[in-house]
């Protein structure tokens, strides 16, 4: 009864490994990867907290200050805007529906998801 209890064990063990294996492989082939990636939500986040601290202390003192740098941060790799993204992010200011542009330039962090 021991040795059973043993090799049973050892299956569990094998197929927990596996299933940690088929996990890692299939996150590293981007299976899980939503339809708004990750890094860019984030990067657009960044961007309106730093905007909200530059407003807070005086460092931009109009209220379009921060759009130059929003556009370059809310906009995924194809120049959509990473919250609408039927929407291109394009020119000096944010276009009206460009949700995460326009949220960034407002120093508005929770407005940004996805």
């Amino acid at each position: 009864m021991r040795k059973a209890q043993g090799a049973l064990e050892y299956l569990i063990i094998i197929a927990a490994v596996l299933a940690i294996a088929a996990i890692v492989v299939l996150f590293l082939t981007g299976a899980f990867k939503g339809a708004v990636g990750g890094g860019d939500i984030a990067k657009c986040r960044l961007a309106a907290a730093t905007c909200a601290s530059n407003i807070a202390s005086g460092v931009y003192t109009t209220a379009g200050a921060c759009t130059p740098s929003c556009i370059a941060a809310c906009a995924n790799a194809a120049g959509y805007d990473v919250m609408a993204t039927g929407v291109k992010v394009t020119g000096t200011t944010c276009p009206v529906g460009t949700f995460a542009c326009l949220n960034c330039s407002a120093g508005n962090t929770a407005g940004i998801s996805g």
